[in-house]
């Protein structure tokens, strides 16, 4: 059984929720709950191997094995029911190399690209420095969650060359049901647009299942670029580890060419034999995670119902972001800001970043004792 709620100390890790506080902020003396890495530790099986690695003594240039791709291959299919092909996955080190390079790769000077707002902020930042044109299709907000306006989504794809897939979605948390994912495939197949998925949350479903929209069949498989990851499962996203899966060989090979020319093609000495312990031994952690995670938004949605109506908040399916609603307090992100820092010293991250002002994001991946100091923040804020 593993304690989710042991105190920890960040003080020496170098952590940039932590001690990133003073440059993104002003203040160090905050509680930081904007990153959207865990401060929950790593499962023991991977830090043993990272130690049995260490114990190796030397750490040279590196190369792809076939147990690194082959264990997302299997944790894929056991957990999701899909099927990879070993040989169309390429390495990567983090996805937002692969975003920025399949933007660069798939689409030219000019070109649209698709996102839907609320959006990741940084598939606005990897359109804008490859010069291609932001297309937002907005989502809809419903009572209970958002949801695509479809109408427009079609209408968009006509001259959209890509569409940037958020799924599971962030900030959000909405996990796309096969019906909205028939739909998306349905238009992106109709006008050839290319579908970049980040399915980097995937591993996180509180309520639903994932879907990889390249499972649909249809004709969309071969239109689709999907980015997996360790990193926000298993707390891994400082070892610089992520997968591409591609529709054909060809533009594998050239994707890696592409990584090449820059010197991050191959895995660095630690990565590979963390995230094969992770994939290969760590399902019973993290279902024990899960049901912390779910423990931990139902105690947090129901003290902010309770003791700060200003603020509404919608359960996510997915992640461990929490989408606040501070539209009711009538205030700019600036002031927003300035008030959770210097009234409650919290930090959290503005909706402004992801393209929707009068919200913020609650990361609420951590002990409860710290969620529990953080909610107090937010009521002495806005309660």
């Amino acid at each position: 059984m593993v304690d989710f709620n042991k105190k920890i100390d960040r003080s020496k890790n170098d952590s940039r929720k932590w001690a990133g506080r003073k440059s993104y902020f002003g203040k160090e003396n905050l509680l930081p709950m904007w990153v959207a890495d865990m401060d929950i530790e790593t499962p023991n099986v991977v830090v043993e191997a990272l130690k049995n690695k260490a114990d190796q003594k030397i750490f040279g240039y590196t190369m792809e094995n076939e147990r690194y791709i082959g264990s997302l291959v299997n944790w894929v299919e056991k957990r999701h029911g899909y099927k990879l092909s070993g040989n169309k996955i390429a390495h990567s080190p983090t996805v937002i190399t692969s975003l920025n390079l399949l933007i660069k790769t798939l689409t030219n000077e000019g070109d649209k690209v698709m996102i839907q707002s609320p959006t990741y902020p940084q598939f606005v930042k990897q359109i804008k420095n490859n010069n291609r044109k932001i297309v937002i299709n907005e989502l809809v907000e419903k009572e209970d969650r958002y949801e695509i306006d479809f109408i427009d989504f079609e209408e968009k794809a006509k001259d959209s060359v890509v569409f940037i897939l958020c799924n599971p979605h962030n900030p959000t948390g909405r996990v796309w049901e096969r019906e909205e994912l028939s739909k998306i495939a349905e238009i992106c197949v109709k006008y050839g647009v290319k579908i970049i998925s980040d399915e980097i949350h995937s591993d996180l479903i509180l309520d639903g299942k994932h879907i990889s929209i390249a499972s649909l069949g249809g004709g969309v498989e071969n239109l689709v670029y999907t980015c997996f990851s360790t990193t926000k499962t298993f707390n891994l996203a400082g070892i610089q580890s992520s997968f591409v899966v591609f529709p054909v060989i060809k533009e594998k090979e050239e994707f890696v060419e592409e990584l090449s020319l820059i010197g991050v093609h191959e895995p660095n000495s630690f990565c590979m034999d963390m995230v094969i312990s992770a994939y290969n031994d760590g399902e019973e952690w993290l279902e024990e995670l899960l049901n912390h995670l779910r423990e931990n938004i139902e105690f947090a949605v129901d003290y902010i119902e309770k003791n700060i109506p200003q603020i509404r908040v919608k359960k996510p399916e997915a992640t461990y972001l929490l989408w606040l609603d501070l539209r009711k307090c009538k205030l700019d992100d600036e002031k927003l800001k300035e008030r959770l820092v210097e009234g409650g010293g919290l930090a959290l991250t503005m909706g402004g970043a992801f393209m929707s002002h009068g919200f913020a994001r609650m990361n609420i991946a951590c002990p409860r004792y710290m969620l529990e100091e953080g909610l107090k923040r937010l009521k002495k804020v806005f309660g």
